[in-house]
């Protein structure tokens, strides 16, 4: 098959102002990050035979940073003055702190203020959930780190969709879902066409849907097999910190209490009690090790009575007491 025919003026007034793409690497940020989203704007350059983006890679500093592989990348500049039609797009770690600093913070903001568009890849939605321009909106977050973003952040709306584009602020994940919004962010300044080319030359012919689940997590592996099991297990999730009764889930799942319980030890070889247990200390471990919560709150916030129960449930689960897996501050 050959390569689609681009309209090559089309794509050039298509083009919108989102044109200049700041990189802002913070230490521990996913090397594929970086190079998923400067990749695909290089690659949306050359199908279109010109240079519709150009990129910039900073740090808060002016100097290099490490990435979470020990991958040391030299930056071109500080925080450098932005305009409109920039995008910010910050590249952090997985894990959340509560703070950033002030330089960093009256960056973003004054960016948002003068219509740059910001754009969070796995860790960066948590520092813009941080530098508090994302108040009110929603925001894509990487599996692992979203429990701690609706602890930490309720004035944001945490998900784990593949990434979500909409308004002034886009977020990803990071990983492969970068591929997914740098898809988008090119298709809307200049065109599908542009953008298909660019998943062809990156070898990604299978680009998600914004709203797709970012994981083939049991919910997916399950539900190939039997789909009300699937939906017994989302209905799980969506209720760590008022866990369902095994007998109130089947019935939202279309089962009766017997049938749940077969198709739990069939496919999970577990019962629905204890794989509810377990999303929960695991989603309880997340907190303890990404925040400051007391462990009280850390065992209120994932169904628990008391703390005594919680860690008498947490010992027996990963040997060790709630204690020691608590964030060193």
């Amino acid at each position: 098959m050959g390569r689609p025919e681009i309209n090559f003026a089309d794509a050039s007034t298509r083009v919108n102002e989102l044109n200049r793409f700041i990189f802002l690497l913070t230490p521990g940020f996913s090397a594929l990050d970086l190079g998923a989203g400067i990749d695909s704007l290089g690659a949306a350059n050359a199908a279109s035979e010109q240079a519709i983006f150009e990129w910039n890679i900073v740090s808060e500093t002016g100097e290099a940073v490490t990435s979470s592989s020990g991958m040391t990348v030299a930056v071109d500049d500080g925080l450098i003055k932005t305009r409109r039609g920039d995008c910010i797009v910050i590249c952090g770690p997985m894990t959340v702190d509560r703070s950033i600093s002030n330089e960093l913070k009256s960056w973003l903001r004054q960016g948002r203020r003068f219509g740059v568009q910001l754009c969070g890849i796995g860790g960066g939605s948590g520092i813009l959930a941080m530098a508090g321009v994302a108040s009110g909106q929603s925001l894509s977050a990487h599996w692992k780190q979203q429990p701690v973003m609706v602890e930490l952040f309720p004035t944001v709306e945490s998900n784990c969709s593949v990434f979500v584009d909409e308004g002034p602020i886009a977020t990803c994940g990071g990983g492969v879902t970068t591929l997914d919004l740098f898809s988008s962010l090119i298709g809307q300044a200049c065109g599908q066409t542009v953008a298909s080319c660019v998943a062809d030359q990156l070898l990604y012919a299978s680009v998600r849907p914004k709203d797709g689940r970012q994981t083939q997590t049991d919910l997916f592996r399950f539900g190939r097999r039997h789909e009300k099991l699937a939906t017994a297990i989302m209905i799980m999730r969506e209720n760590l910190e008022n866990p369902l009764s095994p007998s109130v889930v089947a019935e939202s799942a279309g089962l009766s209490t017997r049938q749940l319980e077969r198709l739990f030890q069939r496919y999970v070889g577990t019962s629905p009690k204890n794989y509810m247990t377990r999303l929960r200390l695991e989603r309880a471990r997340t907190l303890l090790q990404q925040t400051d919560m007391r462990v009280l709150d850390v065992a209120i916030a994932c169904g628990f009575g008391s703390a005594s129960y919680f860690s008498k449930c947490f010992r027996r689960y990963f040997g060790t007491s709630p204690h020691m897996q608590q964030k060193s501050v």
